[in-house]
């Protein structure tokens, strides 16, 4: 039937072109998106939540982690909470590092706050991102100390490693095979690197969703939790690292290569029934994890000796066995399960440049009262290993060694006092130099002695080409080849080095022992 000139075809016609319009303009819309924008229509199915960790290392639990999701007018805080229990006496003394991340709707970082707290421990470092290329830094040592503030440069978008899964679940690249990667920001060196990571493998975890009083005043599980997880192996921590995430990022279990274990279950059984345990047997047990207590605080030395270490662990995940390269490095060389130390003013490692210990250095400025001092000290010393030999010196005799928890490591602040820990020292050491024109940076790691790993904090130097380790503290040039350093621009402290060697061994290998 015609109706003037439209006929039943022309109107099909009509019907199929504007369908084929419309499939058109929503392929482009849907096509067109790029990845902020579509993290963003999917973060709104990303609600607030709560998850607790019990952290075990060396077969034993040493503290509990928490971690945070709200929501913001901005878009989210995610907050991640470690505690450690760090053997002092006949007791403990907690140490809790936070980390608040403030992240727009398309999880892009907006600002951070990191903390460091614990018995007269205060640690303060911040960013904040401005524009699409600066991040303004800021760190103190004291809560009424004034800010050190400086600017870093950053390849567009950033992430810190606790926002990596959200990223990958939100951006819909949560799929096992693939692999993607991401600029990451690291908050001990303030530099960005370049990191991949992938879903490997999925499986189900069951999880205690909560928890209830039970026989003995003990908590037990009331209720448990099936949870799809993802497994994700990455190395944006500093050290490889197999994380299981559930469909929307969430943590839900974790291992280091070397150091700690974090797996969901409810608060009461992290945290109270740790607490009960602790107070009944006592912090011996923790005494045994690496890393638990400083040289400083044993009131012992690196000794002389040092070579060569049979590195052990028994990590649940496989691809987490030998992987010692992140170690590698200046004076140490890695092989399968071997750490070898390098003589003095010997370059162990064979390659151009460590992917995990040789960052570049962060751009800030020396404090003048620091710069002056320094070029009063090495008048007249044209030599750059003569200047080192004196700053070190300097540091060592002139700076009082304070043994306190709160002692400062702000290179203006020891220098003002004349007075610092370890960190303070090797801090003071370090910026002597820099305005010197010398390149340096802080490390921290762990010295064997008698079988056990206590940590501590020193410093390296370029020096010919090739990074110097010296320890301002014990005055050694070069420093003790027993000294192993785990990381650059970190600290020696147990909340630094827990959380990536808590759960290893060092066994020195005899002089002549065939392998």
């Amino acid at each position: 039937m015609k109706v003037g000139t439209w006929n039943r075809r022309t109107t099909g016609r009509f019907v199929l072109l504007a369908w084929a319009a419309a499939l058109a303009w929503l392929a482009r819309r849907e096509l067109g998106k790029n990845e902020a924008e579509q993290i963003a229509e999917a973060t709104i199915r990303l609600s607030p939540e709560a998850h607790f960790f019990a952290v075990g290392a060396a077969g034993q639990q040493v503290g509990y982690a928490s971690i945070t999701v709200d929501t913001i007018p901005v878009g989210f805080r995610l907050s991640e909470v470690m505690a450690l229990d760090v053997p002092e006496g006949d007791s403990t003394r907690r140490v809790t590092r936070r980390s608040d991340l403030v992240l727009t709707r398309s999880l892009r970082l907006a600002s951070f706050v990191r903390t460091v707290t614990g018995n007269g421990l205060y640690e303060e470092f911040s960013g904040k991102v401005e524009g699409d290329s600066i991040l303004r830094m800021g760190q103190r040592d004291a809560r009424e100390a004034p800010v050190d503030q400086w600017v870093v440069r950053i390849p567009g978008d950033v992430v810190l490693p606790e926002v990596l899964p959200y990223r990958l679940a939100f951006g819909k690249r949560l799929e096992v095979g693939r692999a993607v990667a991401a600029n990451v920001l690291d908050m001990a060196t303030g530099t960005v690197t370049r990191v991949s990571f992938a879903a490997t493998a999925e499986s189900t975890f069951v999880v205690a969703d909560s928890a209830r009083e039970g026989p003995g005043h003990r908590w037990i599980p009331a209720a448990f939790d099936t949870v799809k997880a993802y497994r994700i192996e990455h190395t944006a921590a500093g050290s490889p690292v197999v994380t299981w995430v559930d469909e929307h990022g969430g943590l839900v279990h974790s291992e280091a290569a070397l150091g700690v274990r974090m797996e969901r279950s409810a608060f009461e059984l992290v945290s109270f029934n740790y607490r009960t345990a602790l107070e009944r047997t006592g912090p011996n047990g923790h005494r045994a994890v690496g890393g638990m207590n400083t040289l400083v605080e044993a009131g012992l030395r690196p000794d002389a000796g040092g070579g060569d270490y049979q590195v052990r662990s028994s990590p649940i995940e496989s691809f987490l066995l030998p992987r010692l390269a992140w170690l590698a490095g200046g004076r140490q060389a890695a092989q399968q399960s071997e750490l070898r130390i390098g003589k003095p003013g010997e370059r162990r490692d064979t390659t151009a440049k460590s992917e995990y210990l040789d960052p570049a250095p962060v751009a800030r400025a020396v404090p003048t009262d620091v710069a002056v001092e320094a070029a009063r000290l090495v008048a007249g010393l044209p030599a750059p290993a003569a200047k080192v030999n004196r700053l070190v010196q300097y540091v060592a005799d002139e700076v009082t060694l304070d043994r306190s928890n709160s002692a400062g490591w702000s290179s203006a602040r020891v220098l003002e006092l004349h007075r610092g820990g370890a960190e303070g020292k090797a801090a003071l050491f370090v910026d002597l130099a820099r305005a010197q024109g010398l390149e340096a940076r802080m490390v921290g790691g762990v010295a064997v002695v008698e079988s056990r790993l206590y940590g501590h904090t020193w410093a390296e130097v370029r020096l010919e080409g090739a990074w110097v380790a010296v320890d301002p503290t014990f005055r050694s040039v070069p420093a003790a080849p027993s000294l192993i350093r785990i990381g650059v621009g970190t600290t020696g402290r147990a909340i630094d080095l827990v959380p990536l060697i808590g759960s290893a061994s060092f066994r020195p290998i005899p002089p002549g022992t065939t392998r």
